[in-house]
């Protein structure tokens, strides 16, 4: 369809010239010049499309009708002059001119090359989307033999296949970003997933937020025990042994002390050294997914 010409695009060139009798008046009459000098392209391209393309461009006879409007205008606002060339102003008028093409010349790659990286995004998540991709490079990764008995800390569905365990050191300031994100996983999943806390520390004389940790849950329901790691995780681990002292939690329970030395004996077994650390039925997860990829398998049979 071809464009249509109202006042309100004239008003436009209008402007353009008040802005450059404004700043430029002496550069007016090398445009006017300029545009007589396009005038005869006009006439070549309209007999190229009939004559030799046979079909119109709606596109090239906008543009020629833009020509003839400026030439008209031109006219009627005697804007057409013999300017007197001067070297400066000439370079002027080709810079006004140049500096557009160029910019046109930079920015169109960067758009293109934006289509692409998206593009590519788009069909690197569509490969990561397969179960079956998933599945060969987890089985590729570091295997870490671990079950639900190696550590009783729960939450979402104890019953799904998929057993997602969290190597997680409570003063780890990268654990306590990890935990937010499990947090949503559990969310997005509302409930879906089985997640597991095996807890682990630098120093003994730390080891006191890991009992209180698994006597919170013991004591509390899982939705309580969520909260409770929450707010360890994202103000407790500052406030240290202040933090549990009004939950009286019952650090006397051999059941505690038990879970503790579960934790322990899994560390040592799989001697895994870096926190957090994510394992997907006991193997490493891929560098390629995130943790909230996982949302995506949750019914893969990873037998």
């Amino acid at each position: 369809m071809v464009f249509r010409w109202n006042m309100s695009h004239t008003r436009i060139i209008l402007n353009c010239y008040e802005t450059f009798e404004k700043f430029l008046p002496y550069l007016v009459p090398y445009f006017a010049f300029i545009n007589i000098l396009a005038l005869p392209y006009t006439f070549w391209s309209v007999w190229y499309q009939k004559a030799k393309a046979r079909q119109w461009c709606p596109l090239c006879l906008n543009v020629m009708i833009l020509l003839w409007i400026i030439f008209i205008l031109n006219i009627l606002f005697r804007y057409i002059g013999l300017p007197v060339f001067e070297f400066r102003e000439i370079q002027l008028a080709g810079c006004i001119y140049a500096i557009p093409v160029f910019m046109l010349n930079l920015t169109v790659p960067l758009l293109g090359e934006g289509r692409q990286v998206e593009r590519l995004r788009q069909e690197i998540n569509s490969f990561k989307a397969s179960d079956r991709i998933f599945k060969v490079l987890l089985t590729q990764q570091s295997y870490h033999e671990v079950s639900r008995n190696d550590s009783q800390l729960l939450f979402g569905n104890p019953d799904v296949r998929m057993l997602v365990t969290v190597f997680s050191n409570p003063f780890c300031n990268p654990c306590a970003k990890m935990h937010e994100r499990i947090e949503k996983l559990l969310k997005d999943t509302k409930g879906g997933v089985c997640i597991q806390y095996i807890f682990t520390s630098l120093k003994e004389n730390l080891d006191y937020a890991n009992r209180s940790l698994i006597a919170g849950y013991m004591e509390k329901d899982r939705v309580e025990a969520m909260r409770l790691y929450s707010d360890w995780f994202g103000k407790g681990k500052t406030l240290r042994e202040v933090f549990f002292s009004d939950m009286q939690l019952d650090m006397s329970n051999p059941a505690v002390e038990v879970e503790f030395q579960k934790h322990e004996s899994w560390k040592k077994k799989a001697q895994l050294r870096s926190t957090p650390t994510i394992l997907v039925n006991g193997f490493e997860l891929p560098e390629n997914y995130k943790v909230e990829d996982l949302q995506y398998f949750t019914r893969i049979n990873l037998d």
